[in-house]
């Protein structure tokens, strides 16, 4: 039975046994018949009445609730985009309110859940291909070996080092992988000690000097003298910056600058590294941290490493309390940029 049904059974119901009860009264009441048939007429009138202003004031609280039904099947259909009109009496447009609210988290969750499914997709996709080009030219230069087609002496060093090569290409690439499934799971340590991040940066920029006279680069650096111990982790700051500024040497034209500084905003040390290189475009921005997400689609290796170097550096700066991100104009360069909490994240 429907709920209108129900409502105005309900009320006729209830009216009926008022004019019983009324009609009995009258008649006890020793009134000429002429008076109590008007009475009567007149309480069957405002009982008629009382079912219209009945049937009115439900239709609004029925519409609202059909069109709830309507929201809930499009729901059930995987549709998450609805939304209901705030309208009718206070418990209704409450209830719109939440109902409105629900969809929009499962809205929300739904395409967290979609974007996810697509992460994975490209996620298989890209380990597969990364796994298969090492392995695969392990295996073309180890058959060569064994079948002793090669004699040379020389040819055969050099295959064996192409095989020594991929062989550890291979390695650091499943590393990184198993790192970053643990900071990503919550499982990897967070153990700083106060350290100097001007000594940290130092260190990290002595590793550098071959590739810059390779490629004629040329490191500016500027260290805000305020800046004292802060707490980190020193091997996961330096691999953060390792990743950053091999980023900026791969991007950068030759003969160019790169900018490196390091300074104290508010409550945290600031780190900054900016090339002059060709910039990244505007819809790379948002996914340049993601897993195996290139700016260079070719995925060379040459171009970017793994992917990985990114995803890994977001994850460790996270796990510091800190933020991370990137500027960049195309034609004129990009800055990334990094924050570490000049406290412990415990007790900010």
């Amino acid at each position: 039975m429907k709920l209108r049904t129900m409502l105005m059974l309900a009320n006729a119901l209830s009216i009926v046994l008022i004019l019983v009860f009324l009609i009995i009264s009258y008649a006890r009441m020793l009134l000429s018949p002429e008076l109590i048939l008007a009475l009567t007429l007149i309480t069957i009138g405002a009982g008629s009445l009382s079912m219209i202003a009945h049937f009115v004031f439900t239709s609004k609280i029925l519409k609202s609730v059909n069109q709830m039904t309507v929201d809930t099947s499009r729901i059930a259909e995987g549709k998450f985009d609805v939304k209901v009109a705030e309208e009718g009496p206070t418990e209704i447009r409450e209830l719109a309110q939440h109902f409105n609210a629900m969809s929009e988290k499962l809205n929300l969750m739904f395409r967290e859940v979609k974007r996810s499914e697509q992460y994975k997709t490209e996620l298989i996709a890209n380990v597969s291909h990364d796994l298969r080009t090492p392995v695969s030219s392990i295996r073309s230069f180890a058959e060569a070996l064994q079948d002793g087609v090669i004699t040379d002496e020389e040819t055969q060093r050099k295959y064996l080092q192409t095989i020594e090569q991929e062989t550890e290409r291979l390695s650091h690439l499943i590393e990184e992988l198993l790192n970053l499934s643990q900071l990503e799971s919550g499982t990897s340590p967070y153990e700083p000690s106060l350290v100097h991040p001007d000594v940290v940066l130092v260190e990290t920029l002595q590793q550098f000097d071959r590739k810059l006279q390779e490629r004629q680069l040329e490191f500016e650096v500027h260290v805000d003298d305020k800046i004292e111990v802060i707490p980190m982790m020193p091997d996961s700051i330096k691999r953060v910056l390792t990743n950053l500024i091999q980023n900026a040497i791969a991007y950068s034209n030759d003969q160019s600058t790169i900018h490196i500084s390091l300074k104290k905003v508010d409550r945290a040390a600031l780190f900054l590294i900016r090339d002059e290189g060709s910039g990244i475009p505007t819809e790379s921005l948002d996914r340049i941290f993601d897993r195996f997400y290139r700016v260079e689609k070719s995925r060379n290796s040459k171009h970017g490493g793994s992917g990985l170097g990114l995803a890994i550096s977001r994850q460790l700066i996270e796990l510091h309390g800190g933020k991370i991100g990137v500027k960049s104009t195309i034609g004129v360069g990009s800055e990334f940029y990094f924050t570490l909490p000049l406290e412990k994240k415990e007790d900010l």
